[in-house]
């Protein structure tokens, strides 16, 4: 009865959302960025671009970002895939799409999944998601959380939370979705936490200003 109940205040905070986020679209203009995700660094404490990717067309269209950027950096013959995608205003059948949902659909299995802590590279201590994923004999990580000027939230429904709180109070829906993925082997556990220590205050430079 417990776990139907927990279900149940899920299902009423994601569309009390939807439906706060609907009603108030005349109220709210869409945030630009700050700064261009273009101007997140080509090199990272080493870890420099090796190439800047474009999503094709049609999924392009299912992710309606405002923006995104999508490099892999490589160091020491070693890569980390880095994506983020920034919604100006976050409407219904507009939000961001979570990685616990895109990568089966994109044939991964997740076979496990946990918290991981990031100290961040100016003093924060931020929660953000580490899933294990595998198709056919390829294994990867994937870090990915969800952030704006304000916070950085690991968990969907908690930021659907945060998405009506900043409705209502602040009259914004902006944010964005963040995601890594490096090669599920010895060195890239620590690399991908040492990337995104670094790279969220990189991102906190971009995102619109209180």
């Amino acid at each position: 009865m417990q776990g139907f109940s927990k279900h149940l205040l899920v299902t009423l905070l994601v569309l009390g959302a939807t439906l706060v986020t609907a009603k108030m679209s005349d109220q709210r203009k869409p945030e630009p960025l700050a700064a261009p995700l273009e101007a997140v660094p080509n090199d990272i404490q080493g870890w420099e671009v090796a190439r800047d990717s474009r999503l094709k067309e049609e999924t392009e269209n299912v992710l309606k970002a405002s923006d995104y950027l999508s490099r892999r950096y490589v160091k020491d013959e070693r890569f980390i895939d880095f994506f983020v995608a920034y919604y100006a205003m976050q409407e219904a059948g507009e939000a961001m799409h979570s990685p616990k949902n895109c990568l089966p659909g994109g044939g991964w299995e997740i076979w496990n999944y946990e918290d991981a802590v990031v100290q961040t590279a100016d003093g924060r201590q931020e929660t953000i998601n580490k899933y294990y994923i595998q198709k056919g004999q390829q294994r990867l990580i994937v870090f990915y959380w969800y952030q704006n000027r304000d916070r950085v939230v690991a968990s969907e429904y908690y930021a659907k939370v945060c998405l009506v709180w900043d409705a209502l109070v602040k009259r914004r829906t902006s944010g964005s979705i963040v995601r890594l993925m490096v090669p599920d082997v010895g060195w890239a556990e620590e690399a991908g936490l040492e990337f995104a220590s670094e790279i969220i205050p990189i991102l906190d430079e971009s995102m619109p200003a209180n």
